[in-house]
């Protein structure tokens, strides 16, 4: 099966260009509002909004799909709920890298995930090239599991407080858990290890027409580069977990806005529900 030995899935033109319109006219309002789930780049360019999914009703809709949810319970062969749901913005010249990372690292260190039954449905709401800074993957990099890389410098102490946004230039006063979602991340792999990972196998840039998606494993190695085109990468990442590996009780979790703590799982709705909504709208 090519997801279980690459690690990855890519269907094309599975969104309508009706579809992704209705999601793309709620991103600016949502990019708008000033609130902790929104995080900045360095410039002040928004980088990323987490669960946007809570209060609107298009992003909410998309969640439920069954062409995301049902190929979500075919692969984890369970029933899921969302572990995370984020908008990422990779904006026109001021979109900063995403280093080579698994998600499932930061989700079993950070979060106390048990198990890599976890995967990701990757929306993408704009034409992705090789300018704009398309996702790259590893295949098959999740066969070897998660690669236990260390925290490096700085991040080896606590800083700041728990629950508190972020501007986008505080670093010193950035809450802990900042330096897992900016472009400076918490864990990094070194040269040695990326060779090591693509000595079978090339990195894949995932590129095309707007509405695509693509699905990939919790320890599929990815990242992506600058964006350098004159025009804003707008994509939407959907993390499914399967409900039998939910997250363990900790001291200090993250905020529920990065990693979900409702474990109910995904009541999928109609899949010509956003379609339905739009016209509403």
């Amino acid at each position: 099966m090519f997801y279980r030995r690459n690690g990855f899935l890519v269907f094309p033109e599975c969104f309508s260009s009706e579809e992704v319109d209705i999601l793309l006219n709620e991103v600016p309002r949502i990019f708008a509002e000033d609130t902790p789930r929104r995080i900045l780049e360095k410039s002040g360019a928004v980088r990323t909004v987490f669960a946007p999914h809570r209060d609107n009703e298009a992003f909410r809709c998309l969640s439920r799909l069954p062409r995301l949810v049902d190929p979500a319970r075919q692969l984890l062969e369970s029933e899921v709920y969302i572990h995370q749901f984020k908008i990422n913005a990779k904006v026109a010249l001021e979109g900063e890298p995403w280093e080579w990372h698994q998600d499932f690292l930061y989700w079993h260190k950070e979060d106390a995930m048990s198990a890599p039954r976890v995967l990701t449905a990757a929306l993408f709401l704009q034409d992705v090239n090789e300018f704009n800074g398309p996702m790259l993957v590893i295949p098959g990099s999740h066969t070897g599991g998660m690669v236990n890389v260390e925290t490096h410098g700085r991040f080896t102490s606590p800083q700041g407080n728990g629950n508190a946004g972020w501007n986008g230039d505080d670093h010193e006063e950035s809450p802990v858990w900042m330096h897992t979602l900016t472009a400076d991340l918490k864990y990094k792999i070194n040269r040695d290890i990326l060779a090591s990972l693509t000595k079978t196998n090339e990195i894949h840039a995932s590129k095309g027409r707007a509405g695509f998606v693509l699905f990939f494993d919790g320890n599929l190695f990815h990242a992506s580069a600058t964006n350098f085109s004159p025009r804003d990468r707008i994509s939407v990442f959907i993390s499914y977990n399967s409900v039998e590996n939910k997250l363990r009780d900790i001291a200090a979790p993250r905020p529920d806005f990065i990693a979900s703590r409702d474990f109910s799982p995904v009541v999928p709705v109609d899949d010509n529900a956003l379609l339905t909504l739009g016209v509403a709208v």
